[in-house]
């Protein structure tokens, strides 16, 4: 029995409809299928033109995917952020700290050190940059950019707004040297750095048209009909609507095929619901696959509309190799809890779960859990029933708190410079310099405020746990990186501060950065003790725990503990073929993952909306 054409003509069709376009970008909530949909678009558009399928997650499982396989007219592509920073230093480098030096106190050595450092949120800014150039590169090629989850691909999108203040920033150390140069001749001038500023901002400014040209670029949203990632997606097609960005249509993935199956039906419901949900936007359907998508040959067989659904069904039941009822025991002196994995494999309601146990359990102990994820869905799990009352739930809006940070220190700045003798024309444009300056800080840099918070709760000895409900893979490791790569970048502020204490009054000024400092030591150090744990979670599927091994890897390397494994979503033994097929596949991939940590959760019939259906997850006795 092969999936009905009718429905894989139809997202072939879509596809088709967007093919003269130079970028298309795919994403959406993690684990909604962003990575299988930009590569059958990949592939289906590789038919008849040059396409480079470019991944801007730092987690990406496209090798995993494309393995040793080769495909015509089609590249593949993954995000080296830090490759790309040393190639835009190269290029720009020393016309910085021209400018540097013609405007501020600075020293060049002091001003390389500081453009040099690995500043946080690298990635999203590099992301950007590198889609503008692949564009560039080959006007007649495709550039398909399979997107980091929702927080992330927002950032990255909002990086064109970062560049033109990096413009700014050069332009207003430039302003000082103009003005020295007409006081000396009375005469306006132009010099090379005029000419690099101005052809700089006009890059960033081409590539950001580019991005907001309907006729040049796509964005297509990729959902599931379960709630919560329909809530996500609209909140994601509006701010992307609201940035100008063209989308011409949204895939509805995993849909459900009319099989006579009870199940299948109600999967029909939801589906129905998700396409009211979005209104008059155009949804097409990516049907169901009961096999795996998990390899070249697997999607070419989609795209043609003949996958096999059946195959090897064996009824298989717990056991096996597979560890099926345990639960969770927590390492008895872990006071911080990392709940991480790939996007989309249910962190949120793990970290959720967990918490909610907790605090139920121990009614005369204190627990918080917090999201550091940018696309904060833990408030969603209750907004419609509190958490026990001892149990905080919170959500940090860090841009929001980034922005103060800013704004508050460009008001003392301005302050210290209204005091000064007037007409010191030179310590006014050094101190717009120093607040333009600051305005440089990439996309990222706002997680600075999470990890402070953390280290406060940490510091809270009434608090027992610290629930952390992380952002996916690469982005959890970056923030894990956090406390010593953004330490650097934090000093090397500091230090670039005090060369400004002539203009800038001590006090209260580099408090916020004197306190993020001591927040990150503090949290390097608990992140390498049994004071903080990891649990993974995952879905039984290839790719996924291709992924998690990765992690846990990781994870080992760096010293943490490994609280356990979760395998969510596994499909239960009833009568749907498909399913049947598909728990198949998923308790062969799970017998690789080291038997001792894994804990199966069961997939739910319907979605988890609120806190009463999360799922047992602790040992009762478990001693936090």
């Amino acid at each position: 029995m092969s999936l009905p054409r009718d429905r894989t003509a139809e997202l072939r069709r879509a596809i088709d409809e967007i093919a003269g376009r130079r970028i298309i970008l795919v994403g959406g909530k993690g684990g909604v299928g962003k990575t299988t949909i930009a590569s059958l678009a990949a592939l289906h558009l590789a038919l008849s033109r040059r396409v480079v399928l470019f991944t801007t997650d730092p987690a990406s499982n496209l090798d995993d995917l494309f393995a040793s396989a080769t495909v015509d007219n089609l590249t593949i592509e993954k995000v080296d952020a830090d490759r790309l920073y040393r190639r835009f230093l190269e290029r720009n480098l020393s016309s910085f700290l021209e400018l540097g030096d013609r405007g501020t106190y600075l020293e060049k050595e002091e001003l390389q050190r500081f453009f040099e450092l690995a500043l946080p949120g690298i990635d999203e800014l590099m992301s950007w940059m590198r889609i503008g150039e692949l564009a560039e590169e080959d006007p007649g090629r495709l550039v398909m950019v399979d997107t980091a989850p929702t927080g992330h691909t927002l950032r990255m999108l909002g990086s064109g707004a970062h560049f033109l203040q990096l413009a700014s920033a050069l332009d207003a150390m430039q302003a000082k040297h103009r003005n020295m140069v007409r006081q000396f001749t009375r005469r306006n001038s132009r010099d090379a750095m005029d000419s690099f500023i101005d052809a700089f901002r006009l890059e960033g400014e081409k590539r950001l048209a580019l991005l907001r040209d309907a006729a040049s670029t796509a964005f297509i949203p990729v959902l599931l009909s379960e709630p919560w990632v329909v809530e996500q997606s609209l909140r994601l097609i509006a701010e992307l609507q609201s940035e100008g960005i063209a989308i011409p249509f949204a895939i509805l993935n995993r849909s459900a095929d009319d099989e006579g199956c009870q199940k299948c039906s109600a999967r029909q419901e939801r589906d129905r619901a998700a396409h009211a949900s979005l209104g008059s936007l155009l949804v097409t359907d990516a049907p169901r696959s009961c096999v795996p998508l998990d390899t070249i040959a697997r999607l070419t067989a989609f795209l043609r509309g003949d996958l096999p659904e059946n195959g090897n069904v064996v009824d298989v039941t717990p056991g096996g190799g597979v560890t099926a009822e345990k639960r969770l025991i927590l390492p008895p002196r872990a006071r911080l809890l990392f709940v991480a994995g790939k996007g989309g494999v249910g962190k949120t309601t793990a970290a959720a779960a967990i918490a909610s146990q907790l605090a139920r359990e121990n009614p005369d102990r204190r627990y918080t859990a917090i999201s550091v994820d940018p696309a904060h869905t833990l408030p969603s799990v209750f907004a419609d029933q509190p958490p026990p009352e001892n149990l905080t739930i919170e959500a940090i809006d860090t841009r929001a708190r980034w922005r103060s940070f800013r704004e508050s220190l460009g008001e003392e700045i301005e302050r210290a410079v209204d005091a000064l003798t007037p007409g010191n024309i030179s310590l006014a444009y050094d101190a717009d310099a120093m607040r333009k300056l600051l305005e440089i800080a990439p996309p990222g840099a706002d997680e600075l405020f999470a990890i402070s918070r953390m280290a406060d709760l940490l510091a809270d000895e009434s608090q027992a746990m610290i629930v952390v409900d992380t952002a996916p893979t690469g982005h959890f490791l970056r923030l894990l990186d956090l406390p010593q790569s953004a330490g650097d970048w934090v000093r090397e502020l500091m230090r670039i501060l005090l060369r400004y204490r002539q203009i800038v009054p001590a006090g209260s000024l580099g408090e916020d950065l004197v306190a993020a400092s001591r927040s990150l030591h503090a949290l390097e150090a608990a992140l390498h003790s049994e004071r903080s744990a990891v649990v993974v979670v995952c879905r039984p599927e290839r790719i996924v725990v291709a992924e998690t091994e990765r992690l846990i890897a990781e994870i080992a390397r760096r010293g943490m503990t490994l609280g356990g494994v979760i395998a969510n979503y596994v499909t239960p033994l009833i009568d749907c073929r498909c399913d049947r097929i598909s728990r198949t596949y998923e308790l062969e991939v799970l017998a690789t993952i080291d038997q001792a940590h894994l804990i199966l959760i069961g997939r739910r019939d319907a979605p988890i909306e609120e806190p009463g259906d999360l799922p047992e997850l602790l040992e009762t006795d478990n001693p936090a």
